[in-house]
C-alpha cells in the first residue's frame, strides 16, 4: 500500500509539472519592473533586476594631453548612480592592468589609492572599477525548484566599468645652453655684431619644449641650434628651461651672456651708408678732418671701434668725457668688419659722452661701438611662467 501512495504522488507532480510548463520551454523574460531579484513561488516566476548600477570615477590626477601624470600615486574616488529606485546593497570592484601591482577584479572600497608606482610610458597603467548589485548577485531569479528555469539571470553588476589609462613620469629634464659667439678679448661675454644671436639648447628628454628668457623678459625659443633675432643694444643675460611631456620643468640653466654694439647715427660731416654687410644695415663715413660723432653719455670700463680697415683709410681719435684721447689707425690690412679695441677692461672705468673724430681729410667708416662697464655683476633672472 505504501508503494502505491509514493507512485501516486509523484504522478500528480509530474502533472502539475506538464501543465504548467512545457518541456523544453526556453526561459522568459523579466518582469517589468523588478528592482530585485524575488524568490520564486512554487508555481510563480520570480522577478530579475536587468537595470545594474552605473559606476562613478574621479582621479586624483588627470593625464594630461600625452597620456601622463607627474605623480608617483593615484587616488580614486568611486561610486555608484541607480536609475530604477533599486535601494541595493551596493558594493565595488576594482582591476589594476600594469605595473608591480596589477590585480584582477576583487572587492575594493572608496577612496583607492595605489601609492609608489614606477615611471612607464603613457597607455602602461589601466584602472577599473565597477559597481555591483550585492543583494541581486546572491540571488537567481527562478521558477519552483522542482521546475526548469523560466526566467533568465541578467548581470548585476556594471556591464562598463568605469576606467583611467595613463602612464608616469616624476623625473625632471635637464637642460643644456651653449653660447656660440666667440670671442677672443672677453669669452664668457662675447660681442655679437650679427644681426641674431645663435644658441643651441638641448634637453635630455627627447620630446620636451623649452621657456627661455632675455634679460627677465620671456621670449619664444625652440631647441637646437636657435637664433635670438634682432637683440637690443647693451648687455644681455640669457636663460633657458625646459619641460618634459609629463610637465616636468628643469631647474633654469646658468645664463650665458653677450653684449650687443650701439649703433652709430650720421651727424653733421658724416655720410650714411646702407648695406646689408654693416651692422644693423648701415654706417657713416666722412673724407674731412675734425668730423666729430658725440654719443650718449655712459659708463665706460671698455671700449670699441667696430670699423673697416684698408690702405687708403685714415685716422679716428676717441675719448670718454674729458679723459685722453685715443687714436685708432684705419690703415692697414683690409677687412670689411673689425673690433678695434680702443680701451681695454682692465684699464679703469670712466663716464662721460664719447667722442668720435676724424683726423684727416682721408676716408674713415664708422660702423658701430661698444662702450661697457668692465664690471660684469653676476647675472639676476627674473622668471615668469
Amino acid at each position: 500500500m505504501a508503494g502505491h501512495r509514493i507512485a501516486a504522488r509523484l504522478g500528480v507532480l509530474a502533472l502539475l509539472a506538464g501543465a504548467l510548463v512545457p518541456l523544453g520551454a526556453a526561459p522568459v523574460s523579466a518582469q517589468p519592473g523588478c528592482v530585485d531579484e524575488t524568490s520564486p513561488g512554487i508555481l510563480q516566476n520570480g522577478c530579475d533586476d536587468s537595470t545594474p548600477p552605473e559606476t562613478t570615477l574621479t582621479a586624483s590626477a588627470t593625464p594630461n594631453a600625452a597620456g601622463l601624470v607627474a605623480v608617483p600615486s593615484m587616488t580614486f574616488a568611486l561610486g555608484w548612480q541607480v536609475s530604477d529606485g533599486d535601494a541595493g546593497p551596493f558594493g565595488l570592484e576594482c582591476r589594476l592592468t600594469g605595473g608591480p601591482q596589477a590585480h584582477d577584479w576583487r572587492a575594493c572600497t572608496s577612496p583607492v589609492t595605489y601609492a609608489g608606482l614606477p615611471d612607464a610610458p603613457a597607455g602602461t597603467y589601466v584602472f577599473a572599477a565597477r559597481a555591483v548589485d550585492l543583494g541581486d548577485r546572491a540571488r537567481t531569479p527562478d521558477v519552483a525548484p522542482l521546475l526548469p528555469p523560466a526566467v533568465e539571470d541578467t548581470p548585476d553588476e556594471d556591464p562598463t566599468p568605469a576606467t583611467l589609462t595613463w602612464g608616469q613620469d616624476t623625473t625632471a629634464p635637464f637642460v643644456y645652453v651653449t653660447s656660440t659667439s666667440y670671442d677672443e678679448a672677453t669669452p664668457t661675454q662675447p660681442v655679437v655684431t650679427g644681426a641674431s644671436v645663435p644658441i643651441r639648447i638641448n634637453t635630455s628628454e627627447p620630446g620636451s619644449t623649452f621657456e627661455c628668457t632675455d634679460n627677465g623678459r620671456a621670449v619664444a625659443c625652440a631647441g637646437g641650434r636657435w637664433q635670438l633675432e634682432h637683440p637690443r643694444s647693451g648687455r644681455h643675460t640669457f636663460a633657458a628651461r625646459t619641460i618634459d611631456r609629463a610637465g616636468n620643468a628643469s631647474a633654469w640653466s646658468a645664463p650665458i651672456e653677450f653684449f650687443v654694439p650701439r649703433n652709430v647715427t650720421r651727424q653733421r660731416g658724416w655720410r650714411k651708408l646702407r648695406d646689408a654687410a654693416w651692422f644693423r644695415g648701415d654706417a657713416v663715413t666722412a673724407s674731412r678732418r675734425g668730423a666729430r660723432l658725440v654719443m650718449p653719455r655712459a659708463d665706460v670700463g671698455e671700449l670699441r671701434l667696430i670699423a673697416p680697415s684698408g690702405p687708403r683709410y685714415g685716422k679716428v681719435r676717441l675719448r670718454v668725457g674729458k679723459r685722453d684721447w685715443h687714436v685708432v689707425d684705419l690703415a692697414g690690412t683690409k677687412a670689411a668688419l673689425r673690433q678695434h679695441v680702443v680701451i681695454d677692461r682692465y684699464s679703469g672705468m670712466r663716464t662721460g659722452r664719447i667722442v668720435i673724430e676724424s683726423l684727416s681729410d682721408k676716408r674713415v667708416v664708422i660702423d658701430a661701438v661698444v662702450a661697457r662697464p668692465n664690471r660684469f655683476p653676476a647675472a639676476t633672472r627674473r622668471h615668469t611662467r
